[in-house]
């Protein structure tokens, strides 16, 4: 399952659970992680340590800041961002990490 909490005034931690998925689908998997990561960011309005400063097409998505990925698949499993008081809307595309 999906686990939200969130408390935008100083902490917002996003865990995700894990499962085995066909290798076929990997990739795909892939593409889907990063353009929610990267619609979340679109939408963040303030982010006063730079947490995200790292989260573009240059790097990929399972070595940016605050994301832990399941090694073998490289899907994400959880965003860390306690105590970074990132402020914005959360993107509906979020729902699509829901790897599990």
């Amino acid at each position: 399952p999906l686990v939200f909490l969130l408390c935008f005034s100083s902490t917002f931690i996003v865990v995700l659970g894990q499962r085995e998925v066909p290798s076929a689908l990997v990739s795909l998997s892939n593409v889907s992680d990063q353009f929610a990561l990267l619609s979340f960011k679109s939408l963040v309005t303030r982010d006063p340590y730079n947490v995200l400063s790292n989260w573009n097409f240059n790097i990929f998505f399972c070595d940016w800041n605050v994301v832990s990925c399941c090694r073998g698949l490289q899907r994400v499993v959880a965003l860390n961002f306690s105590g970074k008081a990132l402020e914005g809307t959360i993107s509906p595309y979020n729902g699509n990490l829901s790897f599990q």
